[in-house]
Parts: C-alpha cells; sequence; structure tokens
C-alpha cells in the first residue's frame, strides 16, 4: 500500500500526458457490467442497463466473484410495498421479516443470518453510500421503487469493497440519474393504499438533473397499522469535461406510522386484522436527510479515481409497549454520520497481464450518535429518561485489490483489506464515559478464481475472511472482560452455465465460521454479547429458462443450515443447537409471460422455511410458508401503462413475523401477514 502511494503521483503524471479521446463519452456512475454468460458469476433479473463506453472507473459487483444477482429497472420499477427492503423478496438467498411495528418496519437475512436485527451481517448502500443505522439495520425507506436504476446483491465473504456490516454480503441500490424522461405513477388499491410518485430527468449532454417525489399512504392489514411515507430527491451531475464529472445528492424522507403490536397465536386465530389493547397509542416517526458529494476523474483510459463524501441523519422517536403489564416507553434514535470514500482503479494489458487491474480503496465514517428512552403514558413523557448513551464511533478501513488473467481460460482476484475502530460512550445518567473495544488492526485476506474450459460455462471458487464487533454499548469497554471481534471465514465453489442463449443457471455451495459471534442482547440493556464459535452452510440453485421469445421461467432454492458449534462453557445445552430465526430454506419462482408486446404476465410464488425461536432449539420450530402473486400490465400506448397486481393470491394465511419475547413474560407473539389484496396502477411517461 505504502508502494502504491508513492508511484500513483508519478503514474498519474505520466499517464495524464496522453492524449485526450475526445470521441469516447464519459460515463455514468453506473458502469458497464459484462454481459451474462461472460467470464463472470453474475445472473440479473430484469432489464440491467449497460452503459456503453470506456471501461473505466471502479470495479463492479459483476466483477466479484462469488454469487451477485442483479435486480434491474423492468423488475423493480412496477413493486409495490409498504417496506422497500421487501423488494429484495426476488433475489436468491434473501429472505426478509416484515414487522409491521411502525418505523420497525422490516430486516432482511442472507445465507444462514437472523432477522431479527440482533445481528449485523449485511453492508447496503444507496448509490455507493452506506446506510445502515447503528446497530448494522439496513434502512431503505427513503427510496421508492420508480426512482431505483437497479439493485446489486454480492453474497460471501471476499468482497473487499466495504468492512463494517459486511459480513454476509451486502447490497447496493443505484438509483436514476441521467436522461430526459419524465414519470408518473400512480398506485391504488386495498387497505386504503394510495402512492403516487413523479420523476423528472433532464440531461442535456452536460448537466443531468433528476428530481423525484413519492408519497404513500396505507391503512394497513391490521388495526392500528396507519402510514404515512413523504421523500423527496434531486441529483445533478455535471460534466466538467472529457476526464472528470460531480454531483451532488440531496434526499430526504419523513415516516408516520402507527404500530399494532404482536398477538398470540390464539388472538391471531380469532382476528388476525386485531391490534391488541395495550399498543393502540404505540408507532413512531422517522426522518432521514442527506447530502453527498461525487467526483470521477480519469487520469487517462487506464486510471480513473472516485471519491464521495456524505453527510446524513436518521432520527426515529418510537412509542413501544411490550404486554399488558409493562409500560410504554418512547425510544429516541438521533443518529449522525458523516464520512468519505476513495477508489483509485488502473486497468491496463500493458504489464504481460490479460484483464490486469488493481484497486485501492480507502474509506472513513464517523457516528454521532444518542440514544434516549422514557417512560411514558399514551406517548406523554411522565420523568427524566431511563436511558441517556452518547456514542461517538470512528471507523476506518483500507483495501488493495488485483486481478488478472494468467491463462485466457483461469481468472484470478487477490485482495487484502484491513479495519479499524476508535471512538468513546457516554452513559450520561451514570456520568461515565468509556473507551472502544479496540482490536488493533483487522485484517481480512480475500482470493478469487473462475476456470472458463468453455465460453458460458464457469467453475468458480472463493475464500474471505469478514468481521463483526459488539454494536450498541457492546462495541465500547463496559464490560469487565473487552467483547473480542469476530472473525468470519467463509468459502464458497461454484458453477455457472450459459450454454445457450434461452438458458442460464448457477449452482453454489458455502459455508461460513464465526470465531465468536457477537449477537444484540434483546434484554433492555443494549449490550451485546459472544454467543460463541458458529458455523453456517448451504447451497443456492438459480435457473432463468427462455424456451420462447415471450417466455421466461426462472426459479431459485436455497438451503440453509446454522449450527453452534462451541457457544461456551456458561449454555452447554446450545452446543449442536441451529441458531434462532434463521429459516432452513426460502425459495422462489415465477412464468412470465408476453403474449403480445403490449401484455406483460407474470405469477411468481415466494416460499421459506420453519425456524426455532429460541437458541436451545426448546420451543420447536415456526415460521413456514408459500404465497402466490401475480401481475399484469398492458402498454395502451408508447407513453401510458396500466397495471395490476394480486398479492398473496391464494388468500394464504401466515405469519410475516414471528417472535419470541423472554423478557417482561415470555411469551410467543406473532405478526399476521396481510391477506388477499388488489392494486391497479397507472404509469405515463413524457
Amino acid at each position: 500500500m505504502a508502494t502504491l502511494l508513492l508511484v500513483w503521483p508519478a503514474l498519474a503524471a505520466s499517464q495524464s500526458a496522453e492524449p485526450p479521446q475526445p470521441e469516447q463519452p464519459f460515463p455514468t456512475p453506473s458502469r458497464e457490467l459484462p454481459p451474462e454468460g461472460s467470464e463472470d458469476t453474475s445472473l440479473s433479473l430484469g432489464e440491467v442497463v449497460e452503459v456503453q463506453g470506456r471501461n473505466v472507473g471502479p470495479l463492479s459487483s459483476a466483477e466479484v466473484l462469488t454469487s451477485v444477482n442483479l435486480l434491474g429497472r423492468e423488475q423493480l420499477e412496477q413493486e409495490n410495498a409498504n417496506e422497500p427492503l421487501e423488494l429484495l423478496r426476488r433475489a436468491p438467498a434473501v429472505y426478509v421479516d416484515t414487522y409491521n411495528q411502525g418505523v420497525i418496519g422490516s430486516e432482511l437475512g442472507i445465507r444462514g443470518f437472523s432477522t431479527q436485527g440482533d445481528t449485523a451481517h449485511t453492508k447496503l448502500l444507496i448509490d455507493g453510500i452506506p446506510s445502515n443505522i447503528h446497530i448494522g439495520v439496513s434502512d431503505l425507506k427513503a427510496i421508492f421503487p420508480l426512482e431505483i436504476e437497479r439493485m446489486e446483491v454480492v453474497k460471501g465473504t471476499n468482497d473487499p469493497r466495504y468492512g463494517l456490516n459486511n459480513v454476509a454480503g451486502n447490497v447496493n441500490v443505484y438509483t436514476r440519474r441521467s436522461g430526459n424522461e419524465r414519470k408518473v405513477r400512480l398506485l391504488g388499491g386495498s387497505f386504503g393504499t394510495l402512492e403516487p410518485q413523479v420523476m423528472a430527468g433532464f440531461d442535456n449532454g452536460r448537466l443531468a438533473q433528476t428530481y423525484v417525489a413519492a408519497y404513500r399512504h396505507a391503512n394497513g392489514y391490521r388495526a392500528n397499522s396507519d402510514l404515512d411515507r413523504l421523500a423527496l430527491s434531486g441529483k445533478w451531475f455535471l460534466t466538467l469535461n472529457e476526464r472528470s464529472r460531480v454531483g451532488l445528492i440531496l434526499r430526504g424522507m419523513n415516516l408516520e406510522a402507527q404500530a399494532p403490536g404482536y398477538l398470540t397465536l390464539d388472538e391471531a386465530r380469532l382476528d388476525p386484522i386485531a391490534s391488541v389493547g395495550y399498543a393502540n397509542s404505540d408507532g413512531g416517526k422517522q426522518r432521514n436527510l442527506h447530502a453527498s458529494l461525487h467526483f470521477d476523474h480519469d487520469f487517462s483510459s487506464s486510471l480513473s479515481w472516485s471519491l464521495k463524501a456524505y453527510g446524513q441523519g436518521f432520527r426515529r422517536n418510537r412509542w413501544v409497549r411490550f404486554s399488558a403489564e409493562s409500560s410504554q416507553q418512547e425510544r429516541i434514535e438521533n443518529e449522525k454520520q458523516y464520512g468519505a470514500i476513495s477508489v483509485l482503479t488502473l486497468r491496463t494489458d500493458e504489464l504481460g497481464l490479460e484483464g490486469f487491474s488493481v484497486e485501492w480503496g480507502v474509506d472513513y465514517q464517523f457516528q454521532d450518535n444518542l440514544h434516549q428512552r422514557y417512560l411514558t403514558r399514551e406517548r406523554e413523557r411522565a420523568e427524566r429518561p431511563v436511558r441517556d448513551q452518547a456514542f461517538g464511533l470512528h471507523t476506518f478501513g483500507s483495501y488493495l485489490q488485483a486481478r488478472a488473467w494468467p491463462l485466457d481460460t483461469l481468472k484470478l482476484v487477490a485482495a487484502l483489506r484491513v479495519d479499524g475502530l476508535a471512538g468513546h460512550f457516554h452513559d450520561r445518567l451514570k456520568a461515565k464515559e468509556y473507551g472502544i473495544n479496540d482490536a488493533g488492526p483487522i485484517w481480512q485476506p480475500k482470493l478469487s478464481a473462475i476456470f472458463t474450459p468453455l465460453y458460458g460455462h464457469n467453475l468458480y471458487a472463493n475464500y474471505g475472511r469478514t468481521f463483526q464487533t459488539g454494536v450498541g454499548i457492546g462495541a465500547y469497554q463496559t464490560q469487565a472482560e473487552p467483547l473480542a471481534p469476530s472473525l468470519n471465514d467463509g468459502w464458497e465453489v461454484g458453477y455457472k452455465s450459459s450454454p445457450f442463449s434461452w438458458l442460464t443457471g448457477r449452482v453454489s455451495y458455502w459455508q461460513q465460521y464465526a470465531s465468536n459471534e457477537v449477537r444484540l442482547k434483546f434484554d433492555n440493556s443494549g449490550d451485546s454479547e459472544n454467543v460463541g464459535q458458529t458455523m453456517r452452510r448451504g447451497f443456492d440453485v438459480e435457473l432463468n429458462l427462455q424456451p420462447l421469445e415471450p417466455l421466461l421461467v426462472w426459479g431459485t432454492f436455497s438451503r440453509h443450515v446454522s449450527e453452534q458449534v462451541e457457544p461456551g462453557p456458561a449454555f452447554p445445552e446450545r452446543k449442536g443447537k441451529e441458531l434462532n430465526n434463521v429459516p432452513d430454506f426460502s425459495a422462489k419462482a415465477g412464468v412470465d409471460y408476453r403474449p403480445v408486446p403490449a401484455l406483460r404476465t407474470s405469477l411468481w410464488m415466494y416460499a421459506q422455511g420453519n425456524y426455532y425461536l429460541d437458541k436451545e432449539n426448546a420451543l420447536g420450530q415456526y415460521g413456514d410458508y408459500l404465497t402466490l402473486n401475480l401481475d399484469v400490465s398492458y402498454e395502451v400506448t408508447s407513453w401510458l401503462q396500466v397495471a395490476a397486481q394480486v398479492k398473496n393470491l391464494l388468500g394464504t394465511r401466515y405469519y410475516s413475523s414471528i417472535w419470541y419475547r423472554d423478557f417482561e413474560g415470555s411469551a410467543v407473539l406473532y405478526n399476521p401477514a396481510d391477506g388477499r389484496s388488489f392494486y391497479v396502477s397507472t404509469t405515463a411517461t413524457f
């Protein structure tokens, strides 16, 4: 890394001496994606826009040699969801729990990790900017479907681009930011749902402007579930010259939502749309504000630099009561994040290695967080706070990644990432301060290979290390014995095949081993704990079949097995048991049929298996379900489209979230999922 720091200025100067190439357009931030069936391991669903131009800029998710899925604009812009994280339900090996508890809406899980928000395991980014709150929970509420260009889901441990929260993979959401296009979409339907979205793009070849305004109101399937969410964004990207581009993104979101609480099994069977009486004044408010600067510069056709700087805030006020015997609390989370991400990329064939590239990335984030809790009665504060905690957290990371084709049929990628943490925690009620649990530099080697004996047949393997640290007060020296970080070592072998233009498939087997897994305690302390050595393993099978031009048949199946290998002497009864809230499988399949160019139909299902609710596996398994959905759209004219959607077509009664409350009186509690629902929408393009 030091060598690269020394040679960069000289290399930049020598490269910049080359004559410019004015005939080639500056690429937009959505870099070119390799075509399906080429020497990569990604699979796409829906339209993924390929940007033509020079092969410059940071390495994309499609170039990470692991299981990558790309969900495109065509697939996403017609979606309909109260919680935007539910848009990822179609992605293989991704499963989503919908809580329906006000500002606590949903959380995703991948590769055997829990959906309860107790493990920070997935890095979420919007336009390359991190969007996880302090405990690692993903937050996508500021984005509506019409604004999304594509979603990239990277699974596994060998992606070096991200550190904190990138334990089992990452999700990068790219929004639209160029083109002369105006769209208006109006959706309405069951449960009093109304959702207008407006997007306006203006691009004169030098300045690209994109504005989005969207609003959603829904009364909800259950009583006391009203939701109002408003989001606004503006993006301005200016091409300074043939080598440089600068951009500004501003985004805001305001959410107000009620919470119906969880039901017992008898209550859920008797009246699934009911709200529990003690939760009648539960709910919350959330406000997100975001600003980011983006700068891209090409020193030459081979060397490029990308810089992002950002500031953003997440403020959540939640009122919650867990039982009739407990008191209501107001929980305040006021979090601010500031950071920068720098990526320098060299791509050249002039060093004697085909397809050689080397990339150096540096990132930094500072979090200034305040968490408070008050006892309340009908949202009225009764006394001083019962929790008043201030967190200051600095995260530093850097990686060096190189790739090349030593043989025509073999591609290798090697990388090394290092992360470090600093900061302090102030318990303002106790007037005490604590430093960070200092683990020193956390080194994470990565290695990947892909072998292509025949075009369209790719065998790949990878290894990588990621890490977890304590969240909340668990990140600081509040315990007698510091909470050590957990090292997560994983590997994967897979085969991707595209022997014909109408057939693409991928199968992979993976394992991940955690040295001392870190989990958030659900005991109202805000602390974390090490739960011992854990092992996750599984396989993914994915298939896209298009025997006829108008017909696409697709399906995915993912098996997840988790095990508490060595939980430690304090919990011998957990040894060999499965981790809680991890479904043993997830499956998605569909038939998309287009009998005439103007008419599109899609019949698809989502299913997931059972999971244990407790670490001892004493309560049995819960949670399996299958739901069927139907989407139909018709292009009335070149500028007008109408669509209809039926969700939960068969009216299946199931539970989108099941929770074991082991405090304030233990109980198994249920959130009934939406019943059969109907929606219609109209989209006009100008």
